[in-house]
């Protein structure tokens, strides 16, 4: 088969877009067994404090679905508005600010802390390009430009660049106001400030449609949520126009896959290169989602796991050097590229 690393790619996509997106629906039992309620202890906010329960329906926050089939956060963005509750519970990105505010005892979070950064050492950012619902709709999205043959936009290393720095911003400060809304001086500014980024995320807006649930679209009752909703409705045009006329472009914004990318260098996945039988080709960086161009432009063997790369493994599946690249998982090869 010629693209059979892409064909494999995007069957586990689709696999994981609706274990994800539909897990709640399909395992209608819960798993957790009370073994693993103590293993991983549920996490609830403490008296006095929001959470997404307190919302009402049709508002910025209101959860759509019910209880997850599984209280977890794995490292693909899995949306804790998605319909029924998901498979998961939600995301790390979540996860974090939801904790932060609720200012809970590290010993309630290190189960799942320690379950997040173990997927991520085994896979890197290898979530980011196989299993992230919206990652998967984005590609998607970049294949019906393709069948209407619209050229891709192609971005400069500068704009991307860029674009990583806003989503350390996004990071920071939805972190601070995380953890400032926790502050009992500041509770009261709870139901206006929890959880800031989940307000403007597109996941928010998408995933309940999936479920013919109706996300909260819009909320004019106060200036915060107006700016939210109207923040919400921007970044959603940011993320369709960037997988419409570029190339997986939201990644490089997304502060789910900037968590990620901090595990890509020491991951069990492993991309390699031997420089001896690069020819120049340019069909790495050509087939590059992201644009990198490391690959191409360093002259020496080694392992090129860089932080943008969402080991999709393009580079491998076009390559025409025999055993140029490969990739292997804890030094076992998996697949090399082939002569053509």
């Amino acid at each position: 088969m010629k693209n059979k690393i892409s064909f494999i790619r995007r069957i586990v996509q689709i696999v994981s877009f609706v274990l994800l997106i539909y897990g709640g629906y399909i395992f209608k039992t819960r798993l957790y067994t009370e073994t693993g309620e103590k293993l991983f202890p549920k996490l609830k906010a403490p008296e006095g404090y929001i959470s997404t329960t307190k919302f009402k329906e049709g508002s910025i926050l209101w959860p759509s679905g019910t209880n997850p089939v599984l209280e977890n956060y794995p490292p693909s963005l899995v949306c804790r508005f998605a319909p029924k509750g998901g498979l998961f519970k939600a995301c790390i990105f979540h996860f974090i600010s939801e904790n932060l505010t609720w200012q809970t005892h590290i010993k309630y979070l290190l189960p799942h802390f320690t379950l997040f950064i173990l997927l991520c050492f085994l896979f890197g950012r290898m979530w980011c390009g196989w299993v992230c619902p919206i990652g998967s709709l984005g590609d998607f999205i970049t294949s019906i430009r393709k069948k209407m043959n619209i050229p891709v936009k192609r971005f400069p290393d500068s704009f991307k660049s860029s674009l990583r720095f806003f989503s350390y911003g996004i990071m920071v400060i939805s972190f601070f106001i995380s953890i400032l809304i926790g502050i009992p001086n500041f509770k009261r500014f709870q139901c206006y400030w929890f959880l800031p980024y989940c307000q403007i995320c597109p996941a928010r807006l998408i995933c309940p449609i999936f479920g013919l649930i109706k996300p909260g679209w819009k909320d004019f009752e106060t200036v915060i949520t107006s700016m939210f909703t109207i923040l919400g409705w921007l970044v959603m045009g940011i993320f369709l126009a960037a997988f419409y006329f570029g190339r997986r472009i939201w990644c490089h914004l997304c502060p789910v896959g900037l968590i990620n990318s901090f595990f890509n260098k020491g991951s069990g996945i492993e991309l390699k290169k031997r420089a001896i039988s690069c020819n120049k080709c340019g069909l790495c960086t050509d087939a590059c989602p992201m644009g990198l161009k490391d690959m191409y432009e360093k002259d020496t063997n080694g392992i090129y796991n860089q932080n943008g790369c969402i080991m999709c493994l393009r580079c491998v599946e076009i390559c025409p050097k025999e055993g140029c690249l490969s990739v292997s998982f804890f030094g076992k090869k998996i697949t090399e590229s082939k002569f053509r």
